[in-house]
């Protein structure tokens, strides 16, 4: 490949939020996108492929489609789900969803990309979150997934090193996506005052916006000497 060719990039959650920025920038920057999603509403000019990222088979399947070109420069893993509630009221099915999503799923990309990844020298760039890295109260199936999630991009940082893959995390605090105007909504009475107010640092006001991590995904799949980078973009909450 030469140095003025486009990029093979892969983005998860693109259908909406910060996996719909991020593919938008990467598609102005001239790149190829292939954007990975259960809905088809990915930005104009970015090519859409069908996936469930808590299924393995699917993401397989998806992986193939994307490496028509021969190479994954860059795999974006941005897709996630939030989960809210005290610790009594999470099931083994919500505990499974989220974990699926938020950390099976990248480990389970990053897995299928590999070889493509090897071919040209490319890189990951995982979505984790401030609550992977500070403690976050009623969200312990997500804290717990997005604090794996930072562990496995140090963890695959060191591994895939030797090979020239880079493998970064951004954690943003509150963005403002749906997602998270969905928790805030869920903010009841019966929670703990001093807790929930500790909570609601985290929350909308000021938020960030999607373009904002979007374009901090861009800058470390460029920054060719940051790997194990876990960039914290949450307004000093860590």
């Amino acid at each position: 490949m030469s140095e003025n060719s486009p990029r093979v990039v892969v983005i998860t959650g693109a259908a909406s939020g910060i996996g719909f920025a991020t593919a938008e920038l990467f598609r102005d920057a001239g790149d190829i996108v292939f954007g990975l999603d259960i809905n088809d509403t990915v930005p104009e000019g970015v090519t859409y492929v069908e996936c469930n990222v808590g299924d393995k088979a699917a993401v397989d399947a998806a992986i193939e489609v994307c490496a028509q070109h021969g190479r994954i420069d860059v795999l974006a893993n941005v897709a996630g789900i939030v989960q809210f509630g005290r610790i009594e009221t999470v099931t083994e099915e919500e505990w499974d969803r989220v974990h699926a999503v938020d950390l099976k799923g990248p480990f389970f990309l990053i897995q299928a990309a590999l070889p493509h990844l090897r071919a040209c020298r490319g890189n990951v760039v995982n979505v984790s979150s401030v609550a992977g890295n500070v403690a976050q109260p009623y969200a312990t199936a997500y804290a717990a997934a997005k604090g794996g999630l930072t562990q496995l991009t140090k963890a695959l940082a060191l591994e895939l090193s030797p090979e020239g893959i880079r493998v970064n995390a951004v954690c943003p605090g509150t963005v403002d996506t749906p997602i998270v105007a969905q928790v805030f909504h869920k903010l009841t009475d019966d929670l703990d005052k001093r807790v929930a107010d500790r909570l609601m640092m985290m929350l909308p006001g000021g938020a960030i916006s999607p373009k904002e991590i979007g374009e901090a995904i861009v800058y470390l799949a460029g920054a060719r000497m940051a790997t194990g980078t876990v960039l914290a973009v949450d307004g000093g909450m860590s």
